[in-house]
């Protein structure tokens, strides 16, 4: 009898470390994962409104009549930079795929579109404001 409760008390103490330890390990990845998002990095660009296409640093901003977006200036390809634009379409000087003003693939080799980005223009109307 006195075997059984040992066996029951330690599959008891052991449940609840393993319990424990778990709830420890999702709590730093919550953390970890809250830090990773608070400090997101911020670049500035130049907003220029008269410009439809604008290629700055690592980015594409795009100023059609209806929208303003932000694009990678990185192929889905092969990440080379895109700095072209000729007939509506951005080029890929590298192996000459082209998207179009959405950042959708339209001719290969990249099959994916390119990543849009996250952004804000600021108080000035002066800068747009990329966070990565």
């Amino acid at each position: 009898m006195k075997n059984k409760k040992q066996n029951r008390r330690y599959f008891i103490k052991s449940a609840i470390a393993a319990f424990a330890v778990g709830t420890v390990a999702l709590w730093d990845s919550m953390i970890s994962t809250q830090k990773r998002i608070a400090t997101r990095n911020k670049k500035s660009l130049v907003f220029e409104r008269n410009k439809q296409i604008s290629f700055q640093d690592d980015f594409i901003s795009v100023n059609t009549e209806d929208e303003i977006s932000v694009l990678s200036s990185r192929c889905t390809h092969l990440g080379c930079k895109i700095n072209e634009y000729s007939n509506n379409q951005l080029l890929c000087p590298c192996h000459g795929s082209t998207f179009d003003l959405n950042g959708n693939a339209t001719q290969g080799p990249a099959t994916r579109s390119l990543e849009k980005m996250d952004f804000e223009i600021d108080k000035s109307g002066n800068r747009i404001i990329v966070i990565t």
